[in-house]
């Protein structure tokens, strides 16, 4: 997943980044308090507040950039002042601290949505995007610019107050669809028989359910049962993977949507897609449609031989039912051992946790010429978190927490969350960044260690690489920081390193099996490799189908029973039927979550990350190569085009080519 911020995200106004830089020495940060309780949450909360408030109330009123400076700063502090408390609303298995938490996140939020509509604001960051002196200046006015017209900073009063309110209530839809996947702890009840066909880290820590297991409902079990569970098992717990957040998560959904055809309407957009990408790479719903209906198009027949050949399969165990959804993973699962000899639960085996968190590490301190140093105690939110600084040279320069053990309340899925700003202060110094990977990893068996899939090893190089964006960057504002670039390039700088799990070399290193420590064989390694793109059609039409529906919902023909929708794109876009009685979009958090009208991004940005790959393809881990790569994409931040960035560290043009050949799609 992208990176995420702790709390609640506001459309158009400064919500997260961090940043790190310059020749200033780094400030003394104050600790943050994950244990504080729900008044001590409210308390903190509100002084934060009271002090923002009093910053905005003194700021100067010209000229224009002072204006946007002081807003700048005054944001970026009370972002540090309630790190802790933003994040617990995302991650607290405590109720009353998570509505505390949520609490203070929508306190924020209505704050941001009253500085966007700042007409005040709007007019001093218009008038500084045009006449301020130093580039960077001017794109920090030009964000508060852009984020004022699409609040409605320039629209009448009686409108604007109007926006507002609709913004408003559109945070609170948000939040709410976000706090009820925290929420959601679903079990399924499998018998004995069942269970038996499971891996033992799935039947780790299991509770009785009359004669039966309760299996929760989580990312992790989900492809260990889809691997390996029988039929009728499958299916109930696909059935109840795809029923999390449930009818009250769909109502918000289709709320929220109608929420924003009105303040893209208000704003003067034709529709909310339209309003959303206009800042961004591709400009236009019509240019990111283009790419995700070409991919599809050109991968829907291999993914329906994909298909017809995983359901030969079934039928020759003699099953003459229809293919379905819960038996994709099955079959893919029997097909990669009978045609590359890959024993997935057997391959899990060289991943165990403990051996590959330290390892991949490792792979990042070789590439970017930096140590990871553990700081003993963490004292972090929960037991089993770690922390690292992070030291380049003799210097610390900022510091990530990695929490991947399965705990109740957090999401499904691992994410990488930027805890801190790292900016330059008005006294010159600079704040450290903070960041994290917060996941529900796989369970240990008893008296195992905890095993990765290579899946999920390619996950942990993902949002590492997030990590290294949020907190390598030199941008001198929060606001134009690392991560906080164009919405459809911010994956890029972490699906490079999706390779790395893929490389043979770095397979080897990073790989050592239980019980003896040994790596990752190089014939197997290889056959790992060779069947990377084996299902190439069904993951990327399905990731196609993905990114078609969230543009349909954001545009000119939005409205209707959005679950109707999720049926004819799936229908249309993939080679799988479609299956009535759930709602997957009850749980597509990138629709509620930050990236509404943005999945394409993930297609998008893909073909620039595989283009900057073949800058390291050569040698993988030269450390030349990493620091180039460092100084020319992750440093400049969201102070520049992507694009520039891209063709700055490649010496060329960034073009296509990489992506469609590593998806065998002959150009």
């Amino acid at each position: 997943m992208g990176v995420q911020v702790p709390g609640v995200q506001v459309r158009g106004v400064l919500i997260w980044g961090v940043l790190i830089g310059g020749p200033a020495a780094h400030a003394t940060d104050a600790p943050f308090d994950w244990h504080a309780p729900p008044a001590q949450i409210a308390a903190t909360c509100a002084d934060a507040l009271a002090a923002t408030r009093a910053q905005l109330a003194a700021r100067p009123a010209q000229p224009p950039f002072a204006v946007v400076l002081a807003t700048e700063n005054a944001v970026a502090a009370l972002d540090e002042a309630l790190v802790a408390q933003r994040l617990l609303a995302d991650i607290s298995a405590d109720d009353a601290v998570r509505a505390a938490a949520s609490d203070c996140a929508g306190a924020v939020a209505a704050l941001r949505i009253e500085l966007a509509g700042d007409p005040v604001l709007y007019a001093a960051a218009a008038a500084a995007a045009r006449d301020a002196p130093d580039a960077i200046d001017r794109a920090l006015a030009a964000h508060y610019a852009e984020a004022g017209r699409r609040s409605g900073a320039a629209l009448p009063p009686q409108r604007r107050a109007r926006l507002r309110t609709l913004l408003e209530r559109l945070q609170k839809l948000e939040s709410g669809y976000i706090a009820a996947l925290g929420a959601d702890r679903r079990t399924v009840v499998f018998s004995a028989a069942e269970i038996a066909a499971l891996p033992e880290s799935a039947r780790a820590s299991l509770a009785r359910a009359g004669d039966g297991y309760a299996v929760p409902v989580d990312n992790h079990r989900y492809e260990l049962v889809m691997r390996h569970a029988p039929a009728a098992a499958r299916e109930r717990y696909w059935r109840a993977y795809f029923a999390i957040g449930g009818r009250a998560n769909v109502r918000r959904l289709e709320a929220a949507l109608a929420l924003r055809r009105d303040i893209a309407r208000l704003a003067g957009c034709r529709d909310w897609a339209t309003c959303q990408l206009a800042t961004r790479m591709a400009a236009t719903p019509e240019r990111a449609l283009a790419l995700v209906d070409d991919v599809d198009a050109t991968l829907l027949p291999r993914a329906r031989e994909e298909i017809a050949h995983l359901a030969s399969i079934k039928r020759a165990d003699g099953d003459l039912g229809a293919f379905a959804q819960w038996d994709y993973a099955y079959y893919q699962t029997r097909d990669e051992r009978a045609r590359f000899a890959i024993d997935s639960e057997a391959l899990r085996r060289y991943f165990p946790v403990e051996r590959v968190v330290p390892a991949v590490l490792r792979e990042y301190e070789r590439l970017f010429s930096l140590r990871f140093v553990n700081i003993e105690p963490a004292r972090a939110w929960a037991d089993g978190v770690e922390r690292y600084a992070i030291v380049d040279g003799d210097a610390t320069i900022g510091e990530f927490y990695l929490d991947l053990a399965p705990r109740a309340g957090k999401f499904l899925r691992p994410a990488n969350f930027a805890l801190r700003s790292g900016r330059l202060r008005p006294d010159g110094t600079y704040t450290r960044p903070v960041s994290s990977i917060i996941g529900n990893g796989p369970a240990a068996a008893p008296g195992e260690p905890a095993l990765f899939s290579h899946r999920e090893l390619a996950d942990f190089f993902h949002e590492f690489g997030h990590v290294m964006h949020t907190t390598l960057s030199t941008a001198r504002y929060a606001t134009l920081y690392g991560a906080n670039t164009r919405m459809d390039f911010t994956e890029a700088p972490s699906q490079i390193f999706e390779n790395w799990a893929w490389h043979p070399d770095v397979l080897a290193r990073v790989s050592g099996r239980v019980g003896d420590g040994a790596p990752l064989p190089a014939d197997l390694a290889a056959r790992l490799v060779a069947a990377r793109y084996a299902s190439a059609g069904a993951t990327w039409t399905r990731q196609a189908m993905f990114a078609a529906y969230d543009l349909s919902l954001h545009g000119p023909d939005a409205g209707g029973d959005t679950t109707r929708r999720w049926r004819q794109f799936a229908k249309k876009y993939t080679a799988l039927a479609p299956v009535r009685g759930v709602t997957p979009q009850a749980s597509f958090l990138p629709l509620m979550g930050g990236y509404d009208a943005a999945y394409y991004g993930y297609l998008w940005s893909l073909v620039y990350a595989q283009d900057l790959y073949t800058a390291f393809a050569p040698r993988i881990d030269d450390p030349a190569v990493g620091a180039r790569y460092r100084r020319a994409v992750l440093e400049p931040g969201g102070t520049e085009n992507p694009e520039v960035l891209v063709e700055r560290f490649l010496g060329r043009k960034p073009n296509a080519e990489a992506f469609y050949r590593d998806l065998g799609i002959a150009r």
